[in-house]
């Protein structure tokens, strides 16, 4: 490997070709390394297209004066340092590009010219991080990403987290070859990739910018437990040794792979108006095309073009393949969705945990047919890395196709910069930044009136304290007559009964239901109290660990993060977050007040060793038909035993309900005792 890329810095003025030359190829090989090193892309897939194809001309017309090394001859980027590396057998190459119609029917004319007509069969092209696997004997063995081409890195013990990867092929009547080569895409859901980005932006934590690179980042880690807890997928689309399983055509390859258990196109097109599908001639290629574009946005994962194959697998090796890319491909790609406005101001919004978000107010633009008017800045962190101030212009695009982000700024508007107030904007509080945290927080958790709906809807959710009748809307009218000020105001609406009633769409029938439902909950287990407080990191599961040792609320107030850290499954992040939340001065008196209207189920400590089911460990999957999963667990703890949330070698039993996924998966893999709910229920 030679020396990590440097930045090019300024773009020389002269129009002398060598410098030209000696700059796009040192500016391509800085992003290049951004891109695929870092996963931190510093331009956007349209520059740096715009990029390579002015040195492409420039070398085509100045052939002497290109590097030897040239990111013209390059093939994405070099591995990883600290994962191993993997040679490919058969060289993992790029694909042509064609940026329009034009360029396409070029490519098109091109083979035709050579083999005549040719069948051609279309799919998506993924954007996300491709990968090949390697089956020996029907059971993978390798797994890498494609690195130059001929050499990537081995991300084996990841790719093995990734539900859509079989680590056995099906066994089926269609036969595989002792060594089988697969290649596709791992990617991340657009979702999903709003959720990471969301759980992260609630925690502190830095967010991701796409769900392209957020892919390759996650699969290309050293410790494979880190991908295991990021969402990804995988799809796959060529069988690279096609001649050892007697395939003859792409469209046989694809059946081929859905017979082993691979995801193909096919699965991934399922119930939209897209479809694999061979055609011939240039009319139905530009029919495709617009078929494809103008489903992008509704796909639920990202897209940026469409892949186009010759078909036959004869003709592909009649065609040949260039130093870089087979001449039976192309990647027919999509206009960038980004467009420049203007930057009308900068905005903070408070969120449910605190989280102080800057929101840049835009001009309105349209972005991939949508009209985008803010776009999220998540920290100040990031306005100071984009050099953001109020009348910029900027380029703005939808990451993952769904999320407006600020790229960078184009043209400074002069404007004054912004800086990041001291107080909540809502509460008048004042906000706070933890050292291990990028994101600036309002810490009035439960007194704050942009966090109070929030709260009061996690408060009252079916996980929590399952208060029925109070959705975001009815919140919203109780908040805004002035009602409800906090959780606890709740338990006081019996006394404004009368209010309520005059509430539009309200009435007595709808009053009277939603005061007894809150009734109801007065007398919760200690898990669901604790859990709907909405402390920091503190899920159903970690709530329910923390209940069973604390037993009551005074316990839980009265608890050091000496005590919580000792408990299996808690740790001291989660430790710490519990007991800066319940003696934080606004939480702390609200906690009490809900003490005098709640008086959760007291929860028996067990001694260790100690209970039926002490020493054993059990994961529910599924969708559990006779219990409630939270309802599960608690019996699980209440006799001695864990509840976990993911498989190990150390499980007792994995119990699965309906629709089982991963963690069956994996308890069977691992020989871990798979039951039912039937037997479970034996088992209390």
């Amino acid at each position: 490997m030679g020396p990590e890329p440097t930045s090019p810095g300024a773009r020389p003025k002269l129009k002398d070709a060598q410098a030209q030359i000696d700059w796009l190829t040192a500016a391509l090989r800085w992003y290049n390394h951004l891109y695929y090193a870092k996963a931190q892309p510093e331009i956007s897939d349209a520059d740096f297209d715009a990029l390579m194809r002015e040195l492409e001309a420039l070398e085509k017309k100045y052939p002497l004066l290109a590097h030897a090394d040239s990111p013209t001859r390059m093939v994405g980027a070099g591995a990883r340092s600290g994962l191993p590396p993997m040679e490919h057998r058969i060289p993992m190459l790029s694909i042509e590009n064609a940026m329009n119609e034009a360029e396409a029917l070029a490519w098109l004319k091109r083979i035709s010219d050579d083999v005549g007509d040719v069948e051609l069969i279309c799919e998506p092209k993924y954007d996300g991080l491709s990968c090949e696997l390697v089956y020996e004997n029907g059971t993978l063995k390798l797994a890498g990403t494609r690195g130059d081409g001929k050499t990537g890195e081995d991300v084996t013990p990841n790719i093995k987290t990734i539900a859509s990867v079989p680590v056995h092929l099906n066994d089926t009547s269609r036969k595989a070859p002792r060594r089988l080569e697969i290649r596709g895409e791992v990617y991340i859901a657009k979702s999903d990739f709003a959720k990471l980005n969301e759980r992260l932006e609630r925690e502190g934590l830095k967010t991701y910018v796409n769900p392209r690179n957020t892919a390759s980042g996650s699969l290309r880690q050293i410790d494979a437990r880190i991908s295991a807890q990021r969402p990804l997928s995988a799809v796959w689309y060529q069988v690279a040794n096609p001649e050892d399983c007697g395939l003859t055509s792409v469209k046989g390859a694809i059946a081929a792979m859905r017979d082993w258990g691979f995801r193909t196109s096919a699965e991934m097109l399922a119930g939209t108006k897209l479809k694999v599908q061979t055609f011939t001639g240039a009319e139905k290629l530009l029919e495709q095309y617009r078929a494809y574009a103008g489903q992008r946005n509704e796909l639920p994962y990202e897209i940026d073009g469409m892949v186009v194959k010759v078909n036959d697998f004869a003709v592909q090796s009649e065609l040949g393949v260039r130093s870089k890319s087979p001449r039976y491909l192309l990647a027919f790609k999509f206009p960038p969705q980004e467009r420049e406005t203007v930057c009308e101001r900068i905005e903070l919004q408070v969120g449910r945990t605190g989280a102080v978000t800057p929101v840049a107010i835009l001009a309105p633009v349209k972005v991939g047919g949508v009209t985008v008017t803010h776009a999220s800045l998540h920290n100040a962190d990031e306005i100071e890395r984009l050099g953001l101030k109020p009348g910029d212009t900027v380029m703005v695009h939808r990451a993952g196709d769904v999320i407006p982000q600020v790229l960078k700024v184009t043209n400074p508007g002069g404007g004054n910069a912004f800086k990041f107030p001291k107080r909540c904007p809502r509460c008048d509080s004042e906000l706070v930044k933890l050292a291990d945290e990028v994101v600036i927080r309002c810490p009035n958790h439960l007194g704050c009136p942009a966090q109070m709906l929030g709260a009061i809807e996690h408060f009252t959710s079916r996980t929590a304290m399952n208060i029925e009748g109070l959705a975001e809307k009815n919140i919203q009218q109780l908040i805004d007559a002035g009602l409800v000020k906090s959780t606890a105001d709740l338990y006081a609406l019996k006394n404004k009964r009368d209010a309520m009633i005059e509430l539009e769409r309200w009435g007595e029938k709808k009053a009277d239901k939603l005061i007894a439902e809150i009734e109801k909950s007065r007398t919760p287990t200690l898990a669901r109290f604790i859990y709907a407080l909405g402390i920091r990191n503190v899920g159903e599961t970690v709530a329910g660990l923390i209940a069973g040792d604390v037993g009551s609320i005074d316990g839980l107030m009265a608890a050091t993060e000496e005590q919580l850290n000792d408990i299996d499954g808690v740790g001291p992040v989660i430790a710490g977050s519990v007991v800066r939340f319940v003696h934080d001065e606004h939480n702390e008196p609200l906690i009490r007040q809900l003490q005098r209207h709640v008086s959760p189920q007291a929860v028996k400590k067990m001694a260790a060793g100690e209970g039926k089911f002490a020493g054993m460990t059990f994961v529910f999957t599924g969708a559990l038909t006779k219990f409630t999963r939270e309802y599960a667990e608690a019996m699980v703890r209440d006799r001695g035993g864990k509840a976990s949330g993911s498989v190990s070698k150390n499980t007792s039993y994995v119990v699965a309900g309906e629709k089982a996924g991963s963690k069956l998966k994996k308890a069977n893999e691992l020989g871990v005792k798979v039951i039912s709910e039937d037997d479970f229920a034996a088992l209390l």
